[in-house]
């Protein structure tokens, strides 16, 4: 590692907690609605949205039964990253 980088690093961690904890929260302005994960991931969201439009989050796969010919799309939000479900009309991007 570079010297530069190396002092990028020392610098920003002085900033930055290296753990900041668990934590999993979701936010809307009522046509958006955002859901956000911890940086470590710790605690765990899996999604499954379906070809009729429905959103399911939870902690875990399977809490509702949902015909796997129906899944549009399913996966789990990983560390750090966000989920946004938009209902203002626009077209989906998936």
């Amino acid at each position: 590692m570079s010297d530069e980088k190396k002092a990028f690093y020392e610098y920003h961690s002085c900033l930055m907690e290296p753990w900041d904890g668990p934590r999993r929260w979701s936010f809307t302005d009522a046509l958006r609605l955002e859901r956000c994960s911890d940086r470590n991931g710790l605690r765990p969201s899996r999604y499954c949205v379906t070809k009729d439009g429905l959103v399911i989050m939870a902690s875990e796969v399977g809490v509702l039964d949902i015909p796997a010919d129906n899944v549009l799309l399913k996966g789990r939000l990983q560390p750090g990253k966000m989920f946004l479900v938009d209902n203002s009309g626009r077209p989906n991007r998936f």
